[in-house]
């Protein structure tokens, strides 16, 4: 009985010597923590602090509507530059700084963007003849034959301007064009007013409107000989006039 109780009385002993020691660990520890993070640095600063700032977590990525844009405006440029046939996606990809991937997110194909650009030349062209005849209307011109000699005017002025990119995107790509052209429709519209407002003479404004924007398609005639720009463009303008019933 007396062995026994001396052998618990050592373990309780040696537990109890064990507890203490770990206590004593641990508080060691502590302090060494705590001594290290009073330590300077080469900048006088805790350690805690060598951190740097953190990383912002406003997003970089560039809208939808922008990474289209990127595409387009790649598209345009490389197909001036090097022509439609000669470009390949990889190209187009470099130059909007994306991967094919998110060329793919956009468009189905090259060909598939060759149409937005059309779509987009056709818009831009209709944009300008559109203002040009809103700038009459606002300014209080009542003469309706100077609001469609003001489109035809800007229709001419814009193919002009753009006459390389027309060329590349019409003449040298596939024949898959925006259906119904944009120009087109601003041309019906103000046919349409003309007709409501009683000063014009229209009995089918849609396909009076396809025909006269056809005879505009002569403006991309440049170096091809033929009448001079005044000439070409007082006809055109006549054509429209006569179409609109007006003399």
């Amino acid at each position: 009985m007396q062995v026994l109780i001396a052998i618990a009385l050592k373990s309780l002993l040696i537990a109890g010597l064990a507890v203490g020691l770990l206590a004593l660990m641990k508080n060691r520890s502590a302090a060494e923590r705590s001594w290290v993070a009073r330590l300077p640095t080469a900048r006088g600063q805790a350690p805690e602090n060598r951190r740097g700032p953190e990383k912002s977590t406003v997003t970089r990525t560039k809208p939808a509507e922008q990474r289209r844009a990127d595409l387009l405006a790649a598209g345009r440029t490389l197909f001036l530059a090097k022509g439609i046939a000669a470009t390949s996606l990889d190209d187009i990809t470099r130059q909007a700084g994306v991967s094919k991937g998110l060329f793919y997110l956009y468009f189905a194909s090259k060909e598939d963007l060759v149409l937005a650009l059309q779509e987009q030349f056709s818009g831009e062209v209709a944009a300008r003849m559109a203002a040009a005849a809103t700038a009459l209307a606002e300014a209080g011109q009542a003469d309706w034959g100077a609001r469609l000699d003001a489109c035809v005017t800007a229709s001419f002025e814009s193919y002009r301007e753009l006459h390389d990119l027309h060329e590349v995107l019409f003449h040298h790509a596939h024949p898959a064009r925006p259906d119904p052209d944009a120009a087109t429709l601003v041309i019906r519209d103000l046919l349409a007013a003309g007709v409501a407002a009683g000063a014009l003479d229209v009995s089918d404004p849609e396909a009076t409107a396809v025909l006269c924007y056809a005879s505009m398609h002569a403006f991309d005639l440049r170096g091809h000989g033929g009448p001079d720009d005044t000439r070409l463009i007082r006809a055109a303008q006549q054509l429209v006039r006569r179409a609109a019933g007006l003399p």
